[in-house]
């Protein structure tokens, strides 16, 4: 009997001690890390969305490319809804992983007069803190590339079925997008975040949907605020 009250005491103690951590966390700044927050960028309807593409075109031939994957919060959802629904397709994930390059953020001011200093997101990043991010989420089917995509040969990637191109900023945006409709196969879509010409940021992927869809004879098609869609008929 004593043995089971020392073994309360112990737990209540430890719970006692976990609320008062929490507490001292909660005052700090640091509640941000140990708090739930929502880690992604896209929405929950945007998340959805993107499922709902992956399953679409889960039976069309081709690998899955997400182009511009920051952290890879986004990569880990869509793979653990991939894994839910036994989807099995590579998977190429894609970015310079240190931010904006330097050429696309000069095009953005010279060329579309931006301020420069709109443009100082996603530097805090290395490819081997994506790679373990993925790793932690116990996926395998990932294949990570570190690269310029303005330099970067999209079409060495071969035949794909969905793509989530997401580099926010024109320059990238028009040269990606070219070259992955010309390795998609017909029936896949691809979806263009940031087609929103009210983000006084980010309108240069705007921009590029829309002259693209134009050169291609489609129909603009942006779903749940600001997703560009492109579908590429099945023959």
């Amino acid at each position: 009997m004593e043995n089971k009250k020392l073994v309360e005491i112990g737990i209540n103690l430890r719970i006692k001690l976990i609320k008062l951590l929490k507490e001292i966390q909660y005052n700090t700044p640091l509640r941000r890390y140990f708090f739930p927050r929502y880690p992604y960028d896209f929405t929950a309807p945007q998340l959805c969305f993107l499922c709902q593409c992956i399953n679409d075109t889960k039976d069309v031939k081709g690998a899955i490319a997400e182009v511009g994957c920051a952290n890879g919060a986004t990569t880990l959802f869509l793979n653990n809804y991939m894994d839910a629904k036994h989807i099995e397709k590579q998977y190429y994930a894609i970015d310079s992983f240190s931010g904006f390059v330097a050429a696309d953020i000069e095009y953005e001011v010279t060329k579309r007069g931006k301020t420069k200093n709109l443009f100082t997101g996603f530097r805090v990043n290395k490819k081997k803190w994506f790679d373990g991010a993925i790793k932690q989420g116990n996926v395998s089917r990932v294949l990570s590339i570190e690269a310029d995509v303005n330099q970067y040969d999209l079409l060495t990637l071969g035949s794909l079925s969905f793509v989530l191109l997401d580099v926010d900023l024109y320059r990238p945006t028009i040269k990606s997008i070219r070259e992955l409709y010309k390795i998609l196969n017909p029936g896949g879509i691809i979806v263009v975040d940031d087609c929103d010409s009210k983000h006084i940021c980010y309108d240069g992927a705007d921009q590029a949907y829309k002259e693209f869809v134009k050169e291609i004879n489609k129909s603009i098609n942006i779903v749940c605020g600001r997703l560009g869609i492109i579908n590429k008929p099945a023959s």
